[in-house]
């Protein structure tokens, strides 16, 4: 037998060997597993979220100042909590690149599960001025593994202002003598009833056809208040003129929202209206405007007297005495004055030395004459017909002061026995009526 027949033959008997001896014949087959160790692994950083914010200004929420309450809720998203310190104390407020320290109202767990917590939130006193942040400060929550949360900014898009508008007027000249209002504002403004607003929120503007001056309250979308002043001057569409007379300082007439007897503001004289004028002109109803005043004179009750200077009489107390009847303007109370017809009002010779009533033949004494006593203690106006227009007027009582306005047939004065030194009246259009009253109210003395 050739050598290679005798290798291959080994080889062959040895691979059949291998075999035979590799097959387990068994019963059983016995699996030994041993359990090492049972590990979670924790990659995870516990997350806080901004869930949502809000403000308590209505209209306007991305807006507030320091008057405003801003509320929400905050969540903490991590399944094995071992510390939690978020609270008022550790949430931080931020105003532009400020941190601020506002009041805090509320700060309490509202909703929690086994992977979240839920806190609700709320706090004023916003001071400063920019965007409003929170912040979640790095490290107030940890877990289990020893991981603690990130430094987390959250952008609520809303606004911190708490400076007031600042408004600029010009009057611009019209058709027809009119005159337009406008108001230039620094920042956008809320809407104002009855005024044009740009569209840009920065502009304001109104047509007036008469003299008038007073405080329009404008507010930004903060609700910071403020006033732009204004001042009309040149329109002349409509002109209401009116004036006073006393026996010792003389007669003045002005035009609408001015003082009648200016001087006696400044001065300590004795001077007190017996009569007064009115007039309303221009594109208007002349005989719209109605006035009736308190008379309270030396003879007292039942006196009459007649005007040394227009002829016309003057009664004690009521002028006119039926309590329903008012003086129009072109009927038989009028006269010419600066040629101009006016509507009088009471009438000279109250408080003249020696004058006497008509059905009084009592002088008045030359002390008496001297005195702060008597003249025109009561006003009264009214527009008859107008759905556009109101009339606004206040009297000056010595030793008193300014009395509080009057409007549209209230009667003003202070007591009948107290003459007025002077007073003021204006035709307003109804929209701007209670601003022209705010406004000459704060000359008033407390009575």
């Amino acid at each position: 037998m050739h050598k290679k027949e005798k290798i291959l033959i080994s080889l062959i008997f040895i691979l059949v060997f291998y075999l035979l001896t590799s097959i387990t014949f068994a019963k059983y087959v016995i699996e030994d597993i041993h359990l090492v160790a049972k590990i979670n692994i924790d990659r995870c950083k516990p997350i806080i979220q901004l869930v949502d914010i809000t403000t308590s200004n209505v209209g306007y929420t991305t807006y507030a100042n320091k008057t405003h309450i801003i509320s929400g809720h905050i969540k903490i998203i991590e399944k094995n909590i071992t510390r939690n310190d978020l609270s008022k104390d550790t949430l931080q407020i931020q105003v532009a690149n400020n941190l601020i320290t506002p009041n805090f109202k509320s700060f309490s767990l509202v909703s929690e599960n086994e992977s979240e917590k839920i806190y609700e939130f709320s706090f004023t006193n916003s001071i400063g001025n920019g965007s409003l942040s929170i912040i979640a400060p790095q490290g107030i929550v940890e877990d289990k593994s020893g991981l603690v949360n990130d430094k987390t900014t959250f952008s609520t898009n809303i606004t911190i202002d708490n400076i007031p508008p600042v408004a600029t007027f010009k009057e611009v000249e019209s058709n027809n003598q009119k005159s337009i209002a406008e108001l230039t504002i620094n920042e956008p403004i809320r809407p104002v009833s009855y005024w044009t607003l740009s569209n840009n929120n920065r502009t304001l503007k109104k047509e007036f056809s008469h003299y008038i001056s007073y405080a329009l309250p404008i507010m930004d979308y903060a609700q910071n208040s403020s006033e732009g002043m204004i001042d009309i001057k040149k329109a002349t569409n409509i002109l209401l003129e009116y004036g006073t007379y006393d026996a010792y300082s003389g007669q003045t007439i002005v035009t609408g929202g001015s003082i009648s007897a200016p001087n006696t503001i400044t001065s300590n004289s004795i001077c007190k209206s017996e009569d007064i004028y009115m007039r309303l002109s221009g594109d208007i109803n002349e005989s719209i405007l109605q006035g009736r005043v308190y008379l309270y004179t030396y003879w007292k009750d039942g006196a009459r007297g007649v005007c040394k200077y227009s002829e016309l009489t003057y009664y004690h107390g009521y002028n006119p005495t039926s309590a329903n009847e008012w003086i129009t303007m072109g009927d038989s109370n009028s006269l010419r004055y600066q040629k101009k017809i006016f509507t009088q009002l009471g009438g000279r010779g109250l408080n003249l030395e020696n004058a006497v009533a008509s059905n009084v033949l009592t002088p008045i004494p030359s002390d008496i004459a001297k005195q702060y006593l008597f003249g025109i203690s009561g006003i009264q106006f009214r527009l008859n017909t107008s759905s556009e227009f109101s009339i606004v007027y206040q009297a000056y009582v010595k030793g008193v002061g300014w009395l509080s306005a009057s409007s549209d047939g209230e009667e003003n004065y202070y007591r009948h026995d107290k003459p007025i030194s002077a007073f003021r009246m204006n035709l307003v259009p109804k929209s701007e009526k209670q601003h022209l009253i705010n406004y000459w109210n704060r000359d008033v003395t407390s009575y």
